[in-house]
């Protein structure tokens, strides 16, 4: 097997005197760019940046769309399409310190919502909290939001269900939440609810979920690799489908297709693509062979069923399997 990537888009000379703060690609194929001014302070820590205007520029082959969102405060910023409009997350969110709250209100009050859903002429109409540490936001085409964290991550998530207590005992009271230390990867809802949680679904990986490594949101599926074992779980509609002892570790993107797989990884300041195949157990490594890529290392990437996408420059790169 091999992969060879190619060009898949750069973004218009016009956006030169502008600055990419994240890019991506999404469930269309589409290239969804955030810009914004040189000065804007969105990659530095401390305190909040005095409120600036983005530029989504999304490219759709040659067609160009611009939507202008003012009075945004995000330092780590992540986006997507979400429907006709997005999702933008603040990657990074000051999460409640001190004693623990003694109401449901109290919690309310304190946890950020540095996750907002953004209408197609640039207002908001939502916001939520989607937590701290925040790796990948990914939507899919079914208009739900793939969250993946890293390991510094918290956030702030309804408890888990627990069975009914036997006749005659009464339940104690709970708080609606909970902190929730490395949640490693949530599915929400386009408005913001909790529909999946990795940490509590008991068919996922034995190792668990210190860091959502890699992520690859498809059509019908979802993939992942996880630290620390790294292995290759699939997720559908209702959770974890499968795990698979994976002897590829520390690859930045997966790719999928059919029983084939693709594994990106970085070596030597590198883009090596390392092959796979899926057998009755877990995935054996085949081949593997170096991506040769114009210019330096992606600073995005993004992955879907059998496609990665990798933006370099002003450009982004596709590699299909």
């Amino acid at each position: 097997m091999t992969a060879h990537a190619r060009l898949w888009g750069t973004l218009p000379s016009r956006y030169a005197d502008r600055r990419v703060a994240t890019s991506t690609v999404d469930a269309a194929g589409r290239i969804v760019a955030f810009l914004v001014a040189p000065d804007a302070r969105c990659w530095v820590r401390g305190p909040a940046p005095d409120p600036y205007t983005a530029t989504i520029v999304v490219l759709d082959g040659k067609d160009v769309t611009e939507v202008a969102v003012p009075d945004l405060d995000l330092q780590f910023p992540k986006v997507d399409v979400l429907g006709d409009g997005f999702v933008l997350a603040d990657a990074r969110c000051r999460m409640p310190e001190g004693p623990a709250p003694e109401s449901v209100a109290e919690l309310e009050a304190q946890i950020p919502r540095n996750a907002r859903v953004i209408g197609a002429d640039g207002s908001t109409r939502g916001t939520f909290h989607a937590g701290d540490g925040i790796e990948y936001l990914t939507t899919d085409a079914a208009g739900d939001i793939w969250i993946g964290y890293f390991d510094e991550a918290s956030v702030c998530v309804p408890l888990p269900e627990r069975p009914p207590r036997s006749r005659g005992r009464a339940e104690p009271a709970r708080p609606f939440r909970t902190m929730l230390d490395r949640p490693g990867l949530i599915r929400w809802t386009g408005d913001g609810t909790a529909a999946w949680l990795a940490a509590y679904d008991g068919n996922g990986p034995r190792s668990g979920w210190l860091d959502c490594y890699s992520l690859n949101v498809g059509a019908t599926r979802t993939w992942a690799c996880p630290y620390t074992g790294f292995p290759l779980v699939e997720i559908d509609g209702a959770g974890v489908r499968c795990v698979r002892r994976n002897p590829i570790h520390w690859a930045f993107a997966v790719l999928v297709a059919g029983d084939r797989l693709a594994f990106a990884t970085y070596d030597d300041g590198e883009v090596t693509m390392r092959f796979g195949r899926v057998t009755d157990g877990p995935i054996e490594a085949t081949t593997s062979e170096p991506l040769h890529l114009p210019g330096s290392a992606p600073r995005a990437v993004a992955a879907r069923d059998d496609r990665m996408w990798m933006a370099v420059g002003s450009s982004w790169h596709v590699v299909t399997i």
